[in-house]
């Protein structure tokens, strides 16, 4: 490049043209260019090559590992719920199918600890249990006495406590955790005759 407009001699002769050098380039950058915003960087020096995906690397962990904990202790909790609503509708059912009213106990027991295994989960877990309520209504009959008979009304209520806290590879530790429930109620058959 030349530069024309070069300062005039104190003498006032014109002034001779002289040439002005661009500074060399250095490695790694590209001149600055100008666009309809005005000047912009066109590139980045070396030493910030792959910023962007450490960048995108700490905001995907960020939300990455708390929507993925989420998600577990969800899928717990819904495993959880179909566990305990399976346990008491089986616990009811064969309590109402049982010769008398030990053997009915015994057997919703052995039921609730199967189901629940079935699922995973163990029935001597804290905050894990099975209620029984059972009862003869006025309209049961003579038949129905202490809780058990044709006509008698069964209740079953079973919880379970998910826990929240968590440590990876290690499971679940204590501290907080959702307590999930289900209740079942039936009826043994007033027309059923029992053992005896």
């Amino acid at each position: 490049m030349t530069d024309s407009a070069g300062s005039a001699p104190r003498d006032g002769t014109p002034a001779a043209p002289r040439e002005v050098r661009a500074p060399p380039a250095q490695p790694g950058r590209v001149a600055a260019t100008t666009g309809p915003g005005g000047p912009r960087q066109a590139g980045w020096a070396a030493g910030e090559r792959g910023a962007a995906v450490v960048e995108l690397l700490v905001v995907m962990l960020t939300l990455l590992v708390p929507l993925v904990y989420v998600m577990v202790v969800m899928a717990d909790v819904q495993r959880a719920l179909l566990a305990t609503s399976s346990a008491a509708r089986e616990a009811g059912r064969v309590y109402v199918t049982g010769a008398d009213r030990v053997d009915a106990e015994r057997r919703a027991g052995v039921a609730y600890r199967e189901v629940l295994a079935t699922y995973g989960m163990r029935a001597g877990d804290p905050g894990t249990g099975m209620r029984l309520r059972v009862g003869c209504p006025a309209e049961a009959g003579s038949g129905c006495a202490r809780g058990f008979g044709p006509g008698a009304e069964v209740e079953v209520e079973v919880t379970y406590r998910v826990p929240v806290a968590r440590v990876p590879f290690l499971g679940a530790v204590a501290g907080p955790g959702v307590t999930v429930g289900a209740t079942h109620h039936t009826r043994v058959d007033r027309y059923r005759g029992l053992g005896g």
